[in-house]
């Protein structure tokens, strides 16, 4: 009785262990992809170089275009073409900055930045997204986008030169 007894309570142990063990798990993967560094205004207004209209290009892409507007000194509004006469938007997204931390959205997707500083900014996914992105400034009139995807196991890599769209500034 004793040896099942002792049987029964290491098992329990086990178990006990197990459960403790997969709520940590649980816990970190629900925190996975939640940015630490708190931002200010004065981060969020490097990313001012971004204010304007852009064509998308990359080897094995068709261009598209987007228009990026500061509303404020915390949000900025971007709106999405497919055609270079900016009449047919095909989606809209919003960067802004709330509580500290600096946040994109496009659709149902949500990306918290980990990184900001002069020339760019780093993204990482947070809601109903899967993929990281950076966006760098080459020039005044020049930047990419570095998307990072992984889904299944399989790392894929695609980078977007943006070009500024209408004059130069």
């Amino acid at each position: 009785m004793l040896k099942i007894t002792h049987r029964l309570g290491t098992t329990a142990l086990f178990a006990l262990a197990a459960l403790a063990l997969s709520a940590g798990a649980a816990r970190a993967q629900s925190q996975r992809g939640q940015p630490r560094t708190p931002f200010a205004t004065s981060d969020f207004s490097k990313l001012r170089w971004l204010e304007g209209t852009w064509r998308g290009t990359s080897p094995g892409h068709e261009p598209f275009y987007e228009r990026y507007h500061f509303v404020n000194d915390s949000a900025a509004e971007i709106t999405y073409y497919s055609d270079s006469t900016l009449s047919r938007p095909t989606g809209e997204g919003r960067v802004y900055l709330t509580v500290g931390r600096i946040y994109h959205t496009f659709g149902p997707g949500r990306w918290g930045a980990t990184h900001v500083d002069s020339t760019g900014v780093f993204f990482i996914p947070q809601v109903n997204a899967h993929n990281t992105f950076a966006w760098h400034q080459e020039s005044p009139n020049e930047w990419t986008a570095t998307l990072r995807t992984g889904l299944s196991g399989h790392s894929r890599v695609t980078v977007y030169t943006m070009t500024r769209v209408g004059g130069q500034r």
